[in-house]
């Protein structure tokens, strides 16, 4: 019974069960790699951020984003966000070619609140998934765009332990 309170305070302190270092996708456990947390101007705190990655050496291998969120969004917000944020890592010219995959994507987004998550997955070989909370929302088959999209959140992982942010941090 006294191993109980031990184990709550571990939980409190972060050092969660292993489940919450790896995450399952494609029939593949991916590690946990790195964290960080997005903020606005270095003083709102937007989201928190997982990246996993496959622990095989290839060339292309599986990863996933889980963004948590710690703010309230509208969808409408989350897809202006998207669009915007895209344009500006690869410029209106290709954000216009992939018009129609950012449309979808927009499309089945839903509004946050602290708490929920997407996470999203490029598997070896560029199809990608974006799910809501653990349930598939959307499924993409451009790997191009499948790449870019995940450069929304990481602009390079050329180094799988450490990799390089797109993003704002605290």
């Amino acid at each position: 019974m006294k191993a109980a309170p031990v184990y709550l305070l571990l939980l409190a302190l972060g050092a969660g069960p292993l489940a919450a270092s790896t995450l399952e996708y494609a029939g593949q456990r991916l590690d946990l790699r790195a964290q960080a947390r997005a903020c606005y101007l270095g003083l709102f705190s937007l989201y928190d951020v997982d990246y996993f990655r496959e622990t095989a050496n290839s060339d292309e291998p599986t990863r996933c984003v889980r963004v948590s969120y710690l703010r309230q969004f509208s969808s409408a917000a989350l897809d202006e966000a998207t669009l915007k944020v895209f344009a500006q890592r690869h410029g209106a010219d290709v954000a216009d070619r992939y018009r129609e995959e950012l449309a979808r994507i927009g499309d089945v987004y839903e509004a946050v609140n602290p708490g929920d998550r997407y996470t999203y997955c490029v598997a070896e070989g560029g199809g990608a998934a974006l799910l809501r909370d653990g349930t598939p929302t959307l499924r993409l088959e451009y790997g191009d765009f499948a790449r870019r999209f995940l450069q929304i959140w990481v602009s390079s992982d050329d180094d799988p332990a450490s990799p390089e942010w797109a993003f704002g941090s605290c």
